[in-house]
C-alpha cells in the first residue's frame, strides 16, 4: 500500500476519513439554529496588542448539538473491539509483544528522520515512562525511554489497527496509555498494561455507557492536547485538603482550544461533549498559549510568559460520587478522610530567568501526585537552545534548570504580541432569600467558588458557593443554557464571619442559625439555567434575564440516570435528607 506523507498533523481529510466520527443529532433543531445563527468555532481575532481584553470563541453548532451517541465507521468495524477499556480485558491479540522487543527495526531512511531523544511532548513525539513515541509517514514508532529506563536501542515500527495504520496524524502518551489520532483526529487508544500491544489491544470505543460508545475526537480548533493516565506508579494524589487519596485508574484528555481562555477534558468513560471544563488560571481569565499535562495535572504556559499547573479531573474534582467518596466539610482530625472538596487550585510557579518558547512538557514522577517533571523550551542567557526544567514540588525561584540540546527552538517565544487577559465567564442573579434581597454576584459554570451576599436585615452577610461539575452520562451543551445544569455544590459562612456571628445581629444569627447549625458548610445540590439557579437543600431560588431565547436553544439533554444516582448518594454521603422545597 502506497503511503501518503504527513509531515504534520492536518485537520482536514478526505469524506471517507470524516463522516463516520460524528454524532447522532437533532436535525431540525440543528438547522433551525443554523437560520438563527451563523457562528464561528475558530478562534477570535489577535491583532490586538497584550494590552486588549481577548474574546471568547462563539459557541459552535458542534458544542450546542453534540448528539446522543456516535456512528461507528462500517468500514473499520473490528476496531471497536481490542482489549483497551474492557471492564475484564481478554487477550484477543494472541500475537502480542513487548514494546521494548518487538515490532519491526525502522528502515535506516525513516530512523534518520527521527529523534535521537524526546526530550518535549507535542503532537508529533511524545513519552511515558518506559518508550519514546514518534509519527513519521503516518505511521508510529517507538524504542525505550532512555532517560528513564537507561537503554539505548533503535526505532521499530508499532503495529496499529488497519484503517489507522499509514493515518497517523498525531499523538499523546502518558502512564501505559497511548492515544493516536488518524486524519480526521478520531481517537484511538491503547493501554498496554491492561491488554495486548499489537493491533488487538487498539480501540476506538470512546464514552459510556463503560467505555463503550462507539468513538470520541478532538475538535477543530484545539491547538494543543494530553493524554494523561494515573496508575501504575501513581500510589496517591493529595487532594485540596492536603491530604493522600488512593487513585482510581485515571485516562483524561486535556484539551486548550482556540481561544486560548478554555481547557475542555474528556474521559472516555464521559459522554463525548464539550460540557466539562477546567478552569483557566486567575478565573479563567489567563490567555494561555501551550499546554501539556500527565498523571491527572495539567501543565500552562500563558501568552506573557507565566506558568501554571493544577492537578484536576473528573474524580479529583467531585464528581465520582459512584465509586469515591467526597465533602465539602472539613476532614481534619478524621481517621480516613475523605476526599476533600473543592479541588486543589493552580499553582503559579516562579518566572523561567531566561526566554521561553510556548512549547511545554510535563512528566509525572512517583509517588504522589506533587510531583512532576517541568520542561519549557528556551535559551539561556548565552543565547544557546534546549529547554529549562524543575520539578513541581520546587517552588523556589531558582528551582529552574537549563539543559542545553542545541535543536533549534520550535515553539513561539514568549510574551506574545496578542491580548494577555479576558473576560470571566460570570453571570449575576438576584433573588430573595428567606424574604431577604440576595445577589450571586459571579457566578460562573466552570470557575468555582461565586460570591453570594444576603442583606439580612440591613447587614450585608458576606457567604461562599462553591460547585463542581456533577455526574452525567448523557451529552449536553457546553455552558449554561435553558436546561438544569447539576453541580455538588456546598454554601460555605467565611472563617471570619463563622468565628465572629455571636456578635452578630439577631436577625443573622437566627439566618446562620437556620442554615448552618452547628457547621459553616451547607451541602446541597445547585441547578443552574442562563435564568434561575437553584440552591436546593435551602430552598432558595435567584433569578437574572436569560437574553435571547434564540441564542439559548441548544439540544435537550435526555433523562440522564447517572445523575439521579450521584445525587442519591451524594446525599447519602452528605448524611443528609432530599430538600423539602419542590425543584
Amino acid at each position: 500500500m502506497t503511503t501518503p506523507k504527513h509531515p504534520g498533523p492536518s485537520f482536514a481529510s478526505p469524506a471517507s476519513h470524516r463522516r463516520w466520527h460524528r454524532p447522532l443529532g437533532p436535525l431540525l433543531l440543528a438547522s433551525s439554529l443554523w437560520l438563527v445563527a451563523c457562528e464561528s468555532g475558530e478562534a477570535p481575532s489577535t491583532d490586538d496588542g497584550p494590552g486588549a481584553v481577548a474574546e471568547r470563541a462563539a459557541p459552535t453548532l458542534e458544542s450546542r448539538l453534540p448528539g446522543i451517541r456516535t456512528v461507528p465507521d462500517p468500514l473499520c468495524l473490528e476496531e471497536y473491539a481490542g482489549t483497551t477499556g474492557l471492564l475484564t480485558p481478554s487477550l484477543l491479540d494472541a500475537d502480542q509483544y513487548n514494546a521494548l522487543e518487538g515490532g519491526a527495526e525502522a528502515a535506516p531512511e525513516v530512523a534518520r528522520e527521527l529523534p535521537g531523544v524526546v526530550h518535549l511532548r507535542g503532537r508529533q513525539q511524545s513519552f511515558d515512562g518506559e518508550h519514546y513515541y514518534a509519527v513519521h509517514e503516518g505511521r508510529i514508532y517507538l524504542k525505550a525511554n532512555r532517560e528513564t529506563t537507561g537503554i539505548d536501542q533503535p526505532w521499530r515500527a508499532l503495529r496499529l489497527p488497519r484503517c489507522l495504520d499509514g493515518q497517523v496524524s498525531e499523538i499523546s502518551a502518558d502512564g501505559s496509555v497511548l492515544l493516536a489520532l488518524n486524519q480526521a483526529r478520531q481517537i484511538y487508544t491503547l493501554d498496554y498494561a491492561n491488554g495486548a500491544i499489537g493491533a488487538g489491544g487498539w480501540t476506538r470505543r470512546w464514552g459510556p455507557f463503560f467505555w463503550t460508545d462507539l468513538g470520541g475526537w478532538i475538535f477543530e480548533d484545539v491547538r494543543d492536547w494530553a493524554t494523561t493516565h494515573f496508575t501504575g506508579s501513581d500510589e496517591y494524589f493529595v487532594d485540596g485538603g492536603g491530604y493522600k487519596q488512593a487513585p482510581a485508574g485515571i485516562l483524561n484528555v486535556f484539551l486548550l482550544r482556540g481561544d486560548g481562555l478554555r481547557i475542555t477534558y474528556l474521559d472516555p468513560w464521559l459522554p463525548m461533549d464539550q460540557s466539562r471544563e477546567v478552569c483557566g488560571p486567575e478565573r479563567g481569565t489567563t490567555v494561555m498559549a501551550g499546554l501539556s499535562g500527565s498523571g491527572s495535572t495539567a501543565m500552562v504556559v500563558a501568552a506573557d510568559g507565566e506558568i501554571y499547573t493544577r492537578l484536576y479531573e473528573f474524580d479529583v474534582s467531585g464528581g465520582n460520587a459512584i465509586f469515591l467518596d467526597y465533602s465539602w466539610q472539613d476532614q481534619r482530625e478524621l481517621a480516613q478522610p475523605k476526599i476533600q472538596l473543592p479541588p486543589p487550585d493552580w499553582i503559579h510557579h516562579p518566572r523561567v530567568p531566561g526566554r521561553i518558547t510556548d512549547r511545554i512538557s510535563l512528566r509525572k514522577l512517583p509517588p504522589g501526585s506533587e510531583h512532576r517533571l517541568m520542561r519549557v523550551e528556551g535559551l539561556d542567557a548565552s543565547g544557546n537552545s534546549g529547554y529549562w526544567e524543575k520539578d513541581q514540588a520546587d517552588s523556589s525561584a531558582r528551582a529552574w534548570r537549563f539543559v542545553a540540546t542545541g535543536e533549534p527552538l520550535q515553539g513561539r517565544l514568549l510574551p506574545l504580541p496578542q491580548p494577555h487577559r479576558g473576560q470571566a465567564e460570570d453571570y449575576q442573579y438576584q433573588g430573595r432569600l428567606d424574604g431577604y434581597s440576595a445577589e450571586l454576584l459571579d457566578f460562573n459554570p466552570y470557575c468555582s467558588p461565586a460570591r453570594l451576599r444576603v442583606d439580612v436585615a440591613g447587614e450585608a452577610v458576606e457567604l461562599e458557593l462553591h460547585s463542581t461539575d456533577g455526574l452525567r452520562q448523557e451529552r449536553r451543551a457546553r455552558g449554561l443554557d435553558l436546561y438544569p445544569r447539576y453541580y455538588r455544590a456546598a454554601v460555605k459562612v467565611p472563617e471570619p464571619l463563622w468565628q465572629t456571628r455571636s456578635q452578630r445581629s439577631a436577625a443573622v444569627q437566627a439566618f446562620l442559625n437556620k442554615h448552618f447549625a452547628e457547621r459553616p458548610v451547607l451541602e446541597t445540590e445547585l441547578y443552574a439555567t442562563l435564568g434561575q439557579v437553584r440552591i436546593a437543600q435551602a430552598c432558595w431560588t435567584l433569578s437574572r434575564d436569560p437574553g435571547n431565547l434564540l441564542d439559548a436553544l441548544t439540544q435537550p439533554p435526555l433523562l440522564d440516570p447517572g445523575t439521579v444516582l450521584a445525587i442519591l448518594l451524594a446525599q447519602q454521603e452528605d448524611g443528609r435528607q432530599p430538600p423539602l422545597c419542590l425543584l
